[in-house]
C-alpha cells in the first residue's frame, strides 16, 4: 500500500478472538502488524523492542492497567499514535481518553468497513507526521552543517532559529540569538554607511545575492553576502523569513566598497514593499493611534476603497460598532505591550470571518487578514459530526439498557397474557405489549441512525412485508393508499425490522408533505436495468432480476433543488418549527447501505417527491432462518441430558430467562459473567453431565462478554452448541452468528414464546444433525 507499508501496527486487545481477526484483516488490506497482545506490560515490552508507529488499544486489558494508562506511557516512551478499539462508550473513560490525543475512537461492536476506514484516516495521520518529522530533521541537520550562515525569523521579525556558522559570523550564541530582533542580531548596513533592510525574493523577481556590512554583538563590521526567501506555509501564507549569509574577505570587500553598486544591479534589488503587495492575503499597517499608514491591494479591494481613501482611515471606521466593542481591548493591550495577537472577526455585510493577526510594527501594528470562512464552516461540520459520534456512543449504551428492561416488560406481560388467557381477557395487556413493541423499534431506529445497522437478514418475500406493513399502519386521514406489487417476486434476504422501518419513514415523509390530503403510491417490481442504463444496449436480460426496486411517490410540495443536495445530511429538516429531528432519510440512507442497496430521491416542486430503494437479490451477509437459527450452522450430537447454560449480566432478564425455561422442564444454570460461565461449562463437562446448550448475552460491563467467553468454550469443546442474544442489533456477530461459532441470534426485547420455539428449534436441529 503506497505510503502506509512503512507504518508498523501493534494491536493490544484482551480478546483473543477479536485480536487475531483484526490482525489478519489489516494483514489481508496491506499493512504490518508486528504482534498483539493483551496486557500492559507486553504492550510497553513489545513497543520496546519493535517501535510501533500506530497501536490499536483495547481499554479494558488483562492485568491491572488500563489501556489508557497504557497509552500514556507509550507516549511517555516516544512517539506513537493512538487508535482505541473498546466497547466502553461512558463519558468518564471518553474525557480519559481524550487527554492522550488518539487519533480515532472505534467503539464495539465494529464492522470490517468501520476497522478499515478508521485504520486508514489514522494511517494517513501518522505518515503526515512521520514525514513533517523527517522534513524538520533534514532541514534541521542541513541547516546545521551549512558553511554559511542561517537565520530564520517568524513575521513579527523575532529569530527562531539560527545555526552555528551565523553565531560565529555575528558574534550571537544560538541560546543568546534565539527569541531576539532580527534586527538587533541581523544589523546590515550599504557600504555608504545607510542602513540595509533585508530584501525578500517575489515570484516576479527571484532572490540575488548582494554585499552588505553586519555589525557583530561584539561591534565590529564585517562585510557578508546575504540571500533572503520568504518562508510559507502549506497553504502559501507568509509566515517568516529565512536568510542566508557568508562572510567575505574585508580586503577585497573594502574595494568594492568604494564603488557604487551599478543601476542594473539596483533595479535587481526587490524592495520590501513589491514582496508585501504580492501577498494575496489583506496586509495593513496602522500607526499608535489606529491610522492606516499602509494597505496592498488585497485590502483593497477587501474594504472596497483605494489607497487614497484607505491612508489615514481610523481602522475602527472600517469596522461595525459591535467589532470595536468586541476586539478593542486585545488589540489595545497589544499595541500597548508590542506583543502580537490574533483574533476572528466576522464581516456581517459579507458573511465572512477573517482571522486578524497583529504583530509589532513601528510604534503600531501590521495586520495580516485572512479569509477563514471555509475552515469555520468545515469545523462546524466537524462539530456537528462530534456531536453525532457523541449522540452514537451515547444510542448504543442507553439502547443495550433499555432493551434489557424491554425485554423484562414484554416477557412479564406475555407470561400475564397467557395465564389470564383461559380466566379472562384483558385488552389493557394487549395494548401494553404492543406499545413495548413500537418502543423497540424506536430504540432499533435509534441503533441503526448510530451505527449503520449490520442487519440480521432472513429470507423475506418483500412484497408479503410491505401489505402486512399496510395491514398494521395507521393511515392519514385524506391520504388514498395505492399499492402496485409486481407477482411472482424472488425471495430476498433482509432484515424485516429494518425494512419496515425504512419504509414507514418514508411513508410519514409522504403523509407529511400533503397536510390537505393526496395520494401515495407505493410500487415493488424488479429492477430494470434499463432503467438504471438507460443509454446502454443489453441483448440479454437475466431470467431472474438482479434486484428489487421499493418505489414511494408522493403528490405533495416538493424538495426544493437547493435542499435537494442536503436531505440525507443528519439533522437537516425543513420542518424544524414542527419539532422534526431531521435524522429519518439519514437512518433510510443506513438501512439501504447496509444491506447493500442504495436509495434515490427525485423531486419537483409542487409535483411531488419519488423515493426508490433498491435492494440487491443476492445481498451479501450470513442468512438466518424465521427462528433467527444461522443456516450455516450444522448440528452436534444430542446428549441424554438437557441442561442449558445461560450468561446473562441483568438480574431481572437473567430471572425472566431462567423461569421461562423452567417451565420447559429444562434444567437452568445461571451465570453473571463470562469467566463464571466458562468454568461453569469445565466443571460439568469433568463431572460427565455437559451442557446441552448455552445462551450468552454479547455485551456485559466490566467483564467477559458472549464473543469472548464463546472463544474460551469452543478451546474446551469445538461442538458446543450456543444462542447469542443482545440488546445491540447492529451489531455484526447478530448478523453473521455462525462466523463466531453461534447456531442462532436472539435479539432482545423478546416474547418468552420467542425464545422457548428458538430454543427447541436449535436442539431440534441438533437432533437432525446427529
Amino acid at each position: 500500500m503506497t505510503g502506509f507499508d512503512r507504518l508498523r501496527i501493534l494491536i493490544v486487545e484482551n480478546e483473543g478472538l477479536v485480536g487475531c481477526d483484526m490482525a489478519a484483516f489489516l494483514n489481508d488490506l496491506g499493512y504490518r502488524v508486528i504482534g498483539t497482545c493483551s496486557t500492559s506490560e507486553d504492550a510497553l515490552r513489545l513497543y520496546d523492542d519493535l517501535r510501533p508507529d500506530l497501536v490499536l488499544m483495547d481499554v479494558h486489558l488483562d492485568g491491572t492497567v488500563d489501556g489508557i494508562e497504557t497509552a500514556l506511557r507509550l507516549q511517555k516512551r516516544g512517539p506513537v499514535a493512538i487508535v482505541y478499539v473498546t466497547a466502553c462508550a461512558d463519558l468518564e473513560t471518553v474525557n480519559r481518553a481524550r487527554e492522550t490525543h488518539p487519533q480515532g475512537y472505534l467503539l464495539k461492536p465494529f464492522s470490517h468497513d468501520e476497522l478499515r476506514l478508521t485504520v486508514e484516516v489514522a494511517a494517513a495521520r501518522v505518515q503526515e507526521e512521520i514525514e513533517r518529522r523527517k522534513r524538520e530533521q533534514s532541514y534541521f541537520e542541513t541547516f546545521e552543517s551549512l558553511a554559511d550562515g542561517v537565520i530564520v525569523a517568524d513575521l513579527a521579525g523575532v529569530i527562531v532559529f539560527s545555526n552555528p556558522a551565523a553565531a560565529r559570523i555575528s558574534g550571537w550564541p544560538q541560546p543568546d540569538c534565539v527569541g531576539r530582533s532580527l534586527h538587533e542580531v541581523f544589523r546590515i548596513y550599504q557600504p555608504s554607511g545607510e542602513p540595509a533592510m533585508v530584501e525578500l525574493a517575489s515570484p516576479a523577481q527571484p532572490s540575488q545575492e548582494r554585499t552588505v556590512w553586519l555589525t557583530t554583538r561584539e561591534g565590529q563590521r564585517v562585510p557578508v553576502q546575504d540571500r533572503s526567501t520568504p518562508l510559507r506555509d502549506q497553504s502559501g501564507q507568509l509566515t517568516g523569513v529565512v536568510i542566508l549569509f557568508r562572510a567575505q574577505n574585508a580586503s577585497s570587500e573594502g574595494e568594492r566598497g568604494t564603488s557604487e553598486p551599478s543601476p542594473e544591479a539596483s533595479a535587481a534589488q526587490a524592495p520590501l514593499v513589491d514582496v508585501v503587495e504580492s501577498i494575496s492575503d489583506p496586509l495593513l499597517a496602522l500607526d499608535g493611534r489606529w491610522g492606516i499608514t499602509y494597505a496592498n491591494a488585497s485590502a483593497q479591494q477587501l474594504f472596497g476603497r483605494h489607497v487614497g481613501k484607505l491612508l489615514g482611515v481610523n481602522l475602527w471606521d472600517l469596522l461595525p460598532a459591535a467589532t470595536r466593542e468586541e476586539h478593542y481591548g486585545s488589540l489595545s493591550h497589544a499595541m500597548l505591550h508590542r506583543e502580537t495577537v490574533s483574533r476572528e472577526i466576522y464581516l456581517e455585510e459579507k458573511q465572512t470571518w477573517i482571522e486578524l493577526r497583529g504583530y509589532p510594527f513601528a510604534e503600531g501594528l501590521l495586520l495580516l487578514l485572512q479569509d477563514i470562512t471555509s475552515k469555520r464552516e468545515e469545523a462546524e461540520r466537524r462539530s456537528r459530526l462530534d456531536r453525532l459520534e457523541s449522540l452514537g456512543l451515547l444510542a448504543r449504551g442507553f439502547a443495550h439498557e433499555f432493551n434489557n428492561l424491554l425485554t423484562v416488560l414484554l416477557g412479564n406481560l406475555s407470561l400475564a397474557e397467557m395465564r389470564l388467557r383461559s380466566v379472562i381477557q384483558l385488552p389493557e395487556l394487549h395494548t401494553a405489549k404492543q406499545a413495548t413493541l413500537q418502543a423497540q423499534g424506536l430504540v432499533q431506529q435509534l441503533l441503526t441512525f448510530a451505527r449503520g445497522g449490520a442487519p440480521i437478514k432472513r429470507p423475506t418475500q418483500l412484497g408479503e412485508l410491505i401489505e402486512q406493513f399496510f395491514l398494521h399502519h395507521s393511515r392519514a386521514p385524506r391520504i388514498e393508499y395505492r399499492l402496485e406489487i409486481s407477482p411472482s417476486l424472488p425471495t430476498i434476504a433482509l432484515d424485516p425490522a429494518q425494512v419496515r422501518r425504512l419504509l414507514g419513514n418514508l411513508v410519514r415523509n409522504a403523509e407529511q408533505a400533503q397536510p390537505n390530503g393526496g395520494v401515495i403510491t407505493i410500487r415493488c417490481q424488479p429492477h430494470d436495468p434499463g432503467e438504471s442504463y438507460p443509454h446502454e444496449i443489453t441483448s440479454d436480460h437475466p431470467t431472474a432480476p438482479a434486484g428489487i426496486v421499493v418505489e414511494v411517490a408522493d403528490r405533495g410540495e416538493g424538495i426544493p433543488a437547493e435542499n435537494l443536495a442536503h436531505i440525507f445530511e443528519p439533522y437537516f429538516s425543513t420542518r424544524k418549527s414542527e419539532n422534526a429531528t431531521g435524522l429519518g432519510l439519514t437512518v433510510c440512507e443506513s438501512i439501504a447501505k447496509a444491506h447493500g442497496g442504495s436509495i434515490s430521491v427525485r423531486s419537483e416542486p409542487e409535483k411531488g417527491t419519488s423515493v426508490s430503494l433498491y435492494l440487491p437479490v443476492d445481498a451479501d451477509g450470513e442468512e438466518v432462518d424465521a427462528l433467527g437459527i444461522s443456516h450455516a450452522f450444522e448440528g452436534a450430537p444430542e446428549p441424554a441430558v438437557t441442561r442449558i447454560l445461560v450468561l446473562e449480566d441483568d438480574p431481572l432478564v437473567r430471572a425472566l430467562i431462567v423461569r421461562n425455561l423452567t417451565s420447559q422442564q429444562y434444567e437452568v444454570t445461571e451465570t453473571a459473567e463470562g469467566s463464571e460461565t466458562v468454568r461453569a461449562y469445565q466443571e460439568a463437562r469433568q463431572n460427565g453431565r455437559p451442557f446441552d446448550l448455552v445462551i450468552l448475552d454479547l455485551s456485559i460491563p466490566n467483564g467477559m462478554g458472549g464473543v469472548r467467553a464463546m472463544e474460551k468454550l469452543r478451546q474446551l469443546d469445538p461442538e458446543v452448541l450456543a444462542i447469542v442474544s443482545s440488546g445491540y442489533s447492529d451489531d455484526p456477530v447478530m448478523a453473521k452468528p455462525a462466523s463466531y461459532g453461534f447456531a442462532a441470534v436472539l435479539p432482545k426485547p423478546y416474547e418468552p414464546a420467542d425464545m422457548i420455539r428458538l430454543v427447541k428449534s436449535v436442539l431440534a436441529q441438533r437432533a437432525v444433525g446427529r
